[in-house]
């Protein structure tokens, strides 16, 4: 049968909507944009623009719990698209509306694929909550968006992670210069461990956390008390400071930044320095590039971006 979708963006769309398409930041961890399109009751997402998992806004097959009230309607994965291979469909348990499923799944994917050439679908999620510094109270780490206030006042703020538990991936070059091991035999994870210690610490205990409403300028409203606006200056550039005194604590930062330029560079309204030295980063992740590069909103080099395509198509085809 159809999954039911376990996700963050359960409050998108909850509602049959006309056409619509946008994007949202991944966040805590930092993952890139997803992008969300919305037909009646189905939506398609998708982290790199070309497979898409199709979900259905459906009832509760009441058939296979008879004594449970109706809970009304839940988003139920239906399958995985791309205009390469078509719809791969999930086994479906005929207690659904299958006849329903299937009609909304074929009209989403119609009125997607014209849609197909306009990615990145622009951002929509201005409402951001941010870790504050301790001693200046300024925004430190991007913890959360969204897309309004309801969807706001539903959310319920965690603390940073720089990536998932089950995420060994993050190597930092300096921690290594400095004799510390990613993997001591007890925590497979120290080095991403290490950094959200130093984030955390400069957090503060108990953290201080604070909801924001960005306008266009950059510059946003506090969504709680009567704080002062604040300047688009008082925000990092990116989900997380990059100014940080120590020069190790720079080292460690700067490592992060690299582990995730492919994903950074999918973000909107990158001035064109930190662009170019994120493209400079990323083409160490050939594979990573060659699989996001359509939803980065502006190339700065396109022979660079270019030869790390090659070479990541290269790798894939000395794997089959």
């Amino acid at each position: 049968m159809p999954h039911r979708c376990v996700s963050e963006y359960d409050s998108i769309a909850m509602t049959p909507t006309p056409d619509s398409a946008f994007s949202v930041r991944r966040l805590n961890p930092f993952n890139g944009m997803l992008q969300v399109f919305l037909s009646g009751p189905a939506r398609a997402l998708s982290g790199n623009g070309v497979v898409w998992e199709i979900q259905v806004l459906s009832d509760k097959p009441q058939g296979l719990w008879a004594n449970i009230p109706f809970s009304g309607q839940q988003f139920y994965t239906f399958g995985l698209w791309s205009a390469a291979q078509g719809l791969r469909q999930v086994a479906v348990n005929p207690l659904f509306n299958v006849h329903d499923m299937i009609t909304s799944t074929e009209r989403l994917i119609e009125a997607l694929q014209p849609a197909l050439g306009h990615l990145p679908f622009a951002p929509a999620d201005p409402y951001e909550c941010w870790l504050l510094d301790a001693t200046t109270d300024r925004p430190l780490a991007l913890l959360m968006s969204c897309r309004d206030e309801e969807e706001r006042r539903s959310r319920e703020v965690t603390k940073w992670i720089a990536a998932q538990r089950g995420d060994f991936s993050f190597v930092s070059p300096s921690l290594q210069q400095r004799g510390l091991p990613c993997n001591d035999g007890y925590n497979p994870r120290v080095h991403t461990s290490v950094l959200e210690a130093l984030v955390r610490e400069r957090g503060g205990q108990p953290p201080r956390q604070a909801w924001y409403h960005r306008q266009k300028d950059g510059s946003a409203t506090p969504c709680d008390g009567d704080e002062a606006p604040l300047e688009a200056e008082a925000f990092p550039e990116l989900p997380l400071t990059g100014d940080w005194e120590v020069a190790e604590e720079q080292a460690l930062i700067g490592d992060y930044f690299a582990w995730k330029a492919p994903q950074l560079l999918m973000l909107p309204d990158l001035s064109d320095a930190t662009r170019e030295r994120l493209e400079r980063l990323a083409v160490a992740q050939a594979e990573a590039v060659e699989r996001l590069w359509r939803l980065y909103p502006q190339i700065h080099n396109q022979d660079l971006l270019n030869s790390a395509r090659v070479e990541a198509r290269i790798r894939t085809s000395h794997r089959k």
